[in-house]
């Protein structure tokens, strides 16, 4: 098990420290994907139907709280929960609740590393996207307690990206190799080698080990390349996640402020060049835990 240098820990467990510009880019990110992959639960074809039954839904780490929000909102015959670290982000997620009028949505303060505050066999589906900020020693406890507080028939949900994007930008291509490199060296990653993330190709097996059963799986690939309608909103998107990741590179040793800063101005021409290429890939897996 890779040792976490003690320059790279904060007190979060997670790689981005300030949590104001990062609620910003979560909050965008969630209108971002809601609309381009056809809403909150876009592998089934009838989402409506897929829920009818349903009545308790858990989001975690739920940052800004879109996923909860929406979903409430689209459905509001279910009661519908979102946790995260940050209490910042649980403020945030509750004012836009109660601005919405959404007395089925509601927001708390948990730790997804940690024994979850909810009863067994409770929830109906329990999602969770982009876990790779609890690390990966953190990941198989925190799949057990999301099977725990999933009733009998109910279904764990996991989303994740292999790496960030696939370009044609040398800048773009360093900079992610870096992030991938520092999530290795700092414990975040499941891959050998920090080659890639290693976080898609062990979810179906986490939910395996587990106990859950009819583990299905559905890719999406975003293209955002130059041209596209999703080229814009991306380049905002992947922008600020570039530049908010810069102390985590530092403090992972694997860059310096002034090759990071660099790194970061060539990558932003190149995103916004004619000729830029770029996908996204997107894997969603879940499975239902066995009835008695």
């Amino acid at each position: 098990m890779t040792t976490t240098p003690e320059s790279s820990k904060n007190e979060s467990g997670y790689f981005i420290k300030d949590s104001g510009p990062e609620l910003t880019r979560l909050l965008e990110r969630e209108r971002f994907f809601s609309r381009i992959l056809g809403g909150p639960l876009p592998e089934h074809a009838d989402q409506a139907r897929f829920v009818a039954s349903f009545q308790h839904v858990l989001d975690v780490a739920c940052g800004s709280g879109g996923w909860v929000l929406e979903l409430a909102q689209r459905y509001p015959h279910l009661e519908v929960v979102g946790i995260d670290i940050d209490p910042r982000a649980v403020r945030y997620a509750t004012t836009q609740a109660r601005t919405g009028t959404l007395d089925n949505a509601s927001f708390r303060v948990m730790d997804a590393t940690e024994p979850l505050d909810f009863p067994n066999d409770f929830f109906d589906l329990v999602n969770a996207r982009f876990l790779v900020s609890i690390g990966a020693a953190a990941m198989p406890g925190t799949i057990r307690e999301l099977f725990r507080i999933t009733r009998p028939g109910g279904f764990v949900r996991l989303t994740e990206t292999e790496d960030y994007s696939i370009t044609t930008g040398p800048a773009f291509e360093k900079l992610s190799a870096m992030f991938l490199q520092a999530e290795k060296l700092t414990g975040f990653s499941f891959s050998p080698t920090g080659r890639t993330s290693g976080q898609t190709v062990v979810l179906g097996r986490l939910l395996r080990e587990v106990g859950c059963q009819n583990i299905q799986r559905k890719p999406t690939v975003i293209e955002w390349s130059a041209g596209t309608d999703e080229h814009e909103p991306m380049i905002q998107h992947i922008g600020m996640w570039a530049k908010m990741i810069q102390p985590f590179l530092i403090r992972a040793g694997v860059t310096t402020q002034e090759e990071s800063d660099q790194l970061y101005r060539e990558a932003d021409i190149e995103m916004l060049s004619d000729d830029f290429c770029a996908l996204m890939n997107l894997l969603t897996v879940w499975g239902q835990k066995p009835e008695p």
